[in-house]
């Protein structure tokens, strides 16, 4: 983020959807957003240090792989619950109390995963840590969108996931190190520690004030659901993000079962999965370039298709480095999935329903999250934990052709990326407003 005039803020007005840096105690973008991304880092790593063994740490203590899909989909039942109103909560009164609130949970959840080994148990602490992977990613998404322009917002939205991936590279090496040398309770406990440094820089964040622009109050929030799901491409949009928790679902929860079942120890399963993450940056790294050639909608479904067919060649390989070139692939498709579902969504919804939006999207993927554990879950018991992956590459590629069919409405086309940064928000209508949308 050194290039200080990606984050420049435009005039506040009827067409902006950025409110003005003058209202805000601190007017250096930059600044938070480096903070926000920092945070990111801190708990992304702390996630990837202990979730990816998880799986690994129940199979250790006698459960089937249909087991652990029942805890994986049990787990997200009450972040499904709650992520809407977390959104809310981000409109009304700001992200800092959701910054804080998650990071407390956070530590709540890998304390109980180190002392306790029971599966309710873990089912408990997994909901927890769910809950607060909810709020970190509504609150931070919500940041970025706030503190962007039309011109900005997918360059800093890939700044956003490049840093999350930063943590998600170093997270599973270090769990992995951890898990083989001292045991599963060691790498949790790291998580959790994690947490103090991850609970100063979410304080640091307190500069940040609720919206002005007629926020949303918590309560009521449910009651704007439709206006929200009206706008343009939101549909395509949730979708997209929904289906693409499948191909995590299987990468957090089965992808480790299967590594172990073809031999991989916990250090190079640890590194197969950072390879994910590397993945994820360096196409990151590459994003606008993309999005200039493709479009945003023409991206979005080519990301769903290299993921339906990593998904197809993994149950065929078997070797340890083949295996980080799948895990590569996996990596390149999230890579452009979730900054560009983040960006489209926040460029489709008025600024004051941000962190409703993004709730929703949270709902959405929690729903998916859910279901697709047990669903592969049933499929690992009945045929193997590779049906598990041949099922997901058939969703994903069933997902994309009709993603082609409704991306007509979803974003903007390679000629209309053509000087982008250049743009003005002049011709970017808010819902309710008049102007010519540019979505």
């Amino acid at each position: 983020m050194a290039d200080s005039t990606q984050d420049a803020p435009v005039p506040y007005g009827g067409r902006s959807l950025t409110p003005p840096l003058a209202d805000r105690p601190h007017t250096d973008v930059r600044v938070l957003l480096r903070v926000n991304n920092l945070l990111q880092i801190l708990t992304n790593c702390a996630w990837y240090v202990g979730t990816p063994f998880i799986p690994l740490y129940l199979v250790s203590h006698g459960a089937s792989v249909g087991a652990v899909g029942v805890v994986a989909g049990l787990s997200g039942i009450v972040p499904l619950a709650v992520a809407l109103h977390v959104g809310g909560l981000v409109d009304e009164h700001g992200p800092t109390i959701v910054f804080v609130g998650s990071v407390v949970l956070f530590g709540l959840g890998g304390a109980m995963l180190t002392v306790y080994q029971g599966i309710p148990q873990v089912i408990t602490a997994y909901t927890l840590l769910a809950i607060a992977n909810i709020g970190l990613a509504v609150a931070s998404q919500a940041v970025v969108a706030r503190a962007s322009t039309d011109g900005t917002r997918i360059r800093n939205y890939g700044y956003y996931a490049l840093s999350y991936s930063a943590g998600a590279v170093v997270g599973p090496v270090i769990g992995g190190l951890l898990a083989a040398r001292l045991g599963y309770g060691t790498a949790f406990l790291a998580m959790t520690l994690l947490m103090l440094p991850s609970l100063a820089v979410a304080f640091m964040l307190r500069v940040i004030p609720a919206s002005r622009h007629q926020t949303v109050a918590v309560s009521a929030v449910h009651t704007h659901v439709g206006t929200i799901l009206r706008a343009r491409g939101v549909g395509t949009i949730l979708f997209v993000s929904g289906i693409m928790m499948c191909p995590q679902a299987l990468q957090s929860t089965f992808y480790p079962l299967y590594l172990s079942k073809v031999g991989l120890s916990a250090t190079l399963i640890g590194l197969a999965i950072a390879a994910i993450s590397l993945a994820s940056m360096v196409v990151r790294m590459l994003l606008a370039s993309a999005v200039a050639r493709l479009g945003q909608a023409g991206a979005l479904v080519g990301a769903m298709v290299l993921s339906a067919v990593a998904f197809a060649i993994t149950p065929l390989v078997r070797q340890f480095w083949p295996l980080v070139g799948v895990s590569a692939l996996m990596g390149a498709s999230l890579g452009f999935t979730q900054p560009l579902s983040m960006s489209l969504l926040a460029e489709s919804v008025a600024q004051q329903f941000w962190g409703a939006a993004f709730g929703i999207r949270q709902s959405v993927q929690r729903a998916v999250a859910i279901i697709s554990p047990l669903a592969f879950g049933m499929a690992s018991t009945a045929r193997g934990v590779e049906s598990a992956f041949y099922l997901g590459a058939l969703v994903l590629f069933g997902a994309a052709g009709i993603a082609v069919r409704a991306s007509g409405g979803v974003g903007r086309q390679p000629d209309e990326m053509v000087g982008e940064e250049g743009l003005s928000t002049s011709s970017v209508a808010v819902p309710g407003h008049s102007g010519t949308a540019r979505r």
